[in-house]
C-alpha cells in the first residue's frame, strides 16, 4: 500500500472525527451568542466565518459583516482586521476579486497601524491572492515575500511556535513563480512547503501542495507528471470534500488530458468542474472553465458547441472584473469565426482584444503615477517641516543677534571668502562638465541611430519568421498566430523608444520570439530560459535587443540543420559590473554551417550582428568599460562538431 493510500485512509476517520467535532462547535457558538455581552459577539461571529461557512461562501461574508459592526462600535481592532479578512475570503470565494482586494486593503491600513505581526501576515498572504487572482504576480509576489519575512521574525521571536504557518508562504511563492515562468524556484518552493506539511500530517495542504506542483509540471508541458499529481491531489480533496478544491483540481486535470489529446476525458473533467462552481457561485471560475470547455471545442473545430460557452464566460469574466480572462475567452470567440468562415465579425474580435490589452496596460500606468503622487506628497511634506525647523531657527538666531554681532560679522566675511572660492570651483567643474556631456550626447546619439538600424532589422526577420507557417496552415491558427505577433510588434516598438529596459521585459520579448521561430520550424527543437536564484528581474535594465541577434543565430545557422531534435539554453546570470548571457545550441558547429551556405549567400554578411559589434563598441565607449562577447565552438568526446556557446558580458543598471 503506498503513501497516498494510507494517506487517504487515515484522513477519512479523521475527517469524520473533525467534521463532527466542527458541527459540535458551531452549535455551542450559536448558544453563546444568546447569553454573552454584545461586543464579545464580534469574536464569535468571526469564529462561525471560519467554520460554519464551508461550501457557502455568502454565510461567511455575513458573519464576517456581523462581526465588523460590532468591532467598530467597540473599537477592537483585532476583530475589526478579522471581520474585514472574512469578508474579504467570503468575496474571493464568490469570485468578486475586486471586492475582495477592497477590503483587504482595508484590513491592511490597521494592521500596520497596530502593528500586529500575525495579522499583518495575514492580510500580506490575503492581498497576495488579491492580486494574484487580478493577474497582477509581481504585486502578489511583493506580499508573500513580506509575509514570509513577518513570518521567520515571528518564528525566530518564539510568537510562533513551529514552522507550519511559513508552508502557506512557501506554497504561494511557489505558485507566484510559475506563473511568472520561473519553473525551478516555483518547484523548490512548492516542495519546501510539501516538506513542511509531510510533517505535520496536513492532509489540505497536502493536498494543495500536489496540486500546485502539478501546475508547474502542466506548465513545463510535462503532462504525464502533471496528471500523475493532480490524481494525487484529486484523491485526496475528495476525501476532504471541499468542493472548491475538488472543482479547482478537475479544471486543471481537464487542460491536461486536453493536451494529450484525451478530450472525453478532459470535457468530463470540465464539466464536473463548472458544476461546482455554479453551484457555489465562484464568477471567476465560472468564466475560465466555460472558455475552457469553449477552446476543447474549437480544437475540435465544433463552433456551434462552443458557442453558448464562449457567451457564458464572457459574461461571467465582464462580471467578475477579469480582464485577462475575457481576453482569453475572446481568442477563443475568434476562433469560433473563423470556423464559421466569418472573417469580418473575427477581425472585429481581434480589434477588441487589442483594446482591451491596452485597457490593462493604461490600468497598470494609473497605479504606477498613484504611486508618484504619493510619493512625491510625502516628500513635500517632508520638506515643508524641514523648512518650518530652518525659520524656527533662523527666529533663534534673530533674538540673540545682540550678544554675538561682531562673531557673525567674522564669519560673513570667511563665509563669503570660502563662497568664493567655492563659486569659482564650480564654474570650472561645470565647464569641464559641459564638455563631458557633449560627448555623451554624441555617444548617445550615435546608440541611438544604430538601435534605429536594428529594430528594422528585427521586425524584417521575424515577419520572415511567420510568413511561412501562415501560408500553410488553416485561417484560424493563422488568426491566433498573427495576435502573439503583434504582441511581440508591441514589445519591440515599446523597447524601441528606450535606452534601458527591465530584464524581465527582455527575457518576455526574447521567449515571444523564440516561440515564434520554434513554431517556424515546427517544433525541431526546445528552448529553456533561466535564470540565476535569486537575480532580480525586475529591477535590473539592460540596453533592449541585444541578445536576439545571438539568438537568430543559433537557431537558423545551428538547430534549423541539425538532424532531430536540438535544444536552445540561454542563462543569465550575475558577474560584478556585467550582467552574462549564454547563448548555447547543439547545433552543426560554425563550420558545417559555412559550408552548407549556397554561393549566393556566402558573401551577405548577419546585418544584425554588424550592428550588435557596433552597438558594444558604442556601449563600451559610453559606459567606459569594455563590453565584449565571446564565440566558443563546442565538441564531443570524438572531437566533432556538438553545436555553438556565446557569452555575453552587458552592462546593466538596477533600479
Amino acid at each position: 500500500m503506498d503513501f497516498v493510500k494510507v494517506f487517504i485512509l487515515f484522513s477519512l476517520l479523521w475527517f469524520s472525527f473533525f467534521l463532527n467535532a466542527q458541527n459540535t462547535e458551531v452549535d455551542s457558538l450559536l448558544q453563546v451568542l444568546k447569553s454573552v455581552p454584545e461586543q464579545e459577539k464580534a469574536h464569535i461571529f468571526n469564529r462561525l466565518a471560519k467554520i460554519d461557512s464551508k461550501n457557502n461562501h455568502q454565510k461567511k461574508i455575513d458573519y464576517g459583516t456581523k462581526a465588523l459592526d460590532i468591532a467598530r462600535e467597540f473599537e477592537l481592532k483585532d476583530e475589526e482586521v478579522a471581520a474585514l479578512e472574512n469578508i474579504a475570503t467570503g468575496y474571493a470565494y464568490l469570485g468578486d476579486n475586486n471586492k475582495a482586494l477592497e477590503y483587504d486593503l482595508k484590513a491592511l491600513d490597521i494592521a500596520e497601524k497596530e502593528g500586529d505581526d500575525r495579522s499583518l501576515s495575514n492580510v500580506y498572504i490575503a492581498l497576495g491572492y488579491d492580486y494574484y487572482f487580478l493577474g497582477d504576480y509581481n504585486k502578489a509576489l511583493k506580499f508573500n515575500l513580506k509575509s514570509l519575512k513577518v513570518k521567520n521574525r515571528m518564528l525566530e521571536s518564539g510568537v510562533l511556535k513551529s514552522d507550519r504557518l511559513i508552508a502557506t508562504s512557501y506554497n504561494n511563492i511557489g505558485s507566484l513563480y510559475n506563473a511568472l515562468g520561473q519553473s525551478e524556484k516555483a518547484i523548490e518552493y512548492q516542495k519546501k512547503a510539501l516538506e513542511i506539511r509531510k510533517k505535520y500530517s496536513d492532509s489540505t495542504g497536502i493536498g494543495r501542495s500536489f496540486h500546485n506542483i502539478g501546475a508547474v509540471y502542466e506548465k513545463l508541458n510535462e503532462n504525464e507528471k502533471a496528471k500523475e499529481y493532480y490524481l494525487k491531489a484529486l484523491r485526496i480533496r475528495k476525501v476532504l470534500g471541499n468542493k472548491q478544491h475538488i472543482a479547482e483540481t478537475l479544471n486543471n486535470l481537464g487542460n491536461v488530458y486536453k493536451d494529450l489529446n484525451e478530450n472525453d476525458k478532459s470535457l468530463k473533467c470540465y464539466i464536473q468542474a463548472l458544476e461546482v462552481f455554479d453551484d457555489i457561485k465562484d464568477e471567476g471560475r465560472i468564466a475560465v472553465t466555460n472558455n475552457n470547455i469553449a477552446g476543447l471545442y474549437i480544437k475540435e473545430k465544433k463552433p456551434d458547441k462552443a458557442y453558448p460557452f464562449i457567451m457564458k464566460g464572457i459574461k461571467m469574466a465582464e462580471k467578475s472584473g477579469q480582464k485577462r480572462t475575457l481576453n482569453e475567452v475572446y481568442e477563443n470567440l475568434s476562433g469560433y469565426y473563423v470556423l464559421k468562415n466569418d472573417y469580418k465579425n473575427a477581425y472585429w474580435v481581434q480589434k477588441k482584444m487589442f483594446a482591451l490589452k491596452d485597457s490593462i496596460f493604461s490600468n497598470d500606468l494609473v497605479e504606477k503615477v498613484s504611486e508618484m503622487q504619493v510619493k512625491y506628497e510625502t516628500e513635500r511634506k517632508e520638506k515643508e517641516i524641514e523648512i518650518l525647523a530652518r525659520d524656527k531657527e533662523i527666529q533663534s538666531l534673530k533674538i540673540r543677534k545682540q550678544s554675538v554681532q561682531l562673531y557673525f560679522l567674522i564669519a560673513f566675511i570667511v563665509l563669503a571668502a570660502v563662497i568664493s572660492l567655492l563659486v569659482f570651483s564650480r564654474f570650472r567643474l561645470k565647464q569641464k562638465h559641459v564638455r563631458i556631456e557633449l560627448e555623451k550626447k554624441n555617444l548617445e546619439t550615435e546608440q541611438r541611430l544604430l538601435r534605429s538600424q536594428m529594430n528594422p532589422h528585427f521586425i524584417f526577420n521575424s515577419m520572415n519568421s511567420i510568413q511561412s507557417y501562415i501560408s500553410g496552415n488553416d485561417s484560424f491558427t493563422a488568426m491566433t498566430y498573427l495576435s502573439k505577433f503583434a504582441q511581440l510588434m508591441r514589445n519591440i516598438l515599446e523597447n524601441s523608444r528606450k535606452s534601458l529596459i527591465l530584464l524581465s521585459d527582455e527575457i518576455s520579448t526574447l521567449e515571444l520570439y523564440i516561440e515564434l521561430e520554434r513554431i517556424r520550424f515546427k517544433r525541431k527543437f526546445d528552448y529553456q530560459i533561466k535564470t540565476e536564484p535569486g537575480l532580480p528581474v525586475d529591477s535590473i535594465y539592460i540596453p533592449p535587443m541585444l541578445i536576439q541577434p545571438f539568438v537568430e543565430n543559433s537557431i537558423k545557422h545551428g538547430l534549423r540543420n541539425k538532424k532531430g531534435k536540438g535544444l536552445l539554453e540561454i542563462e543569465f546570470r550575475q558577474n560584478e559590473q556585467f550582467i552574462v548571457c549564454v547563448v548555447k545550441d547543439n547545433g552543426i558547429g560554425r563550420e558545417k554551417a559555412l559550408e552548407l551556405k549556397t554561393d549566393k549567400n556566402k558573401n551577405h554578411k548577419s546585418l544584425g550582428m554588424q550592428v550588435t559589434h557596433e552597438r558594444l563598441d558604442t556601449l563600451s565607449k559610453v559606459k567606459g568599460i569594455q563590453i565584449s562577447f565571446e564565440i566558443t565552438d563546442l565538441k564531443n568526446e570524438n572531437g566533432d562538431a556538438a553545436g555553438t556557446q556565446v557569452e555575453i558580458h552587458i552592462p546593466f543598471e538596477i533600479d
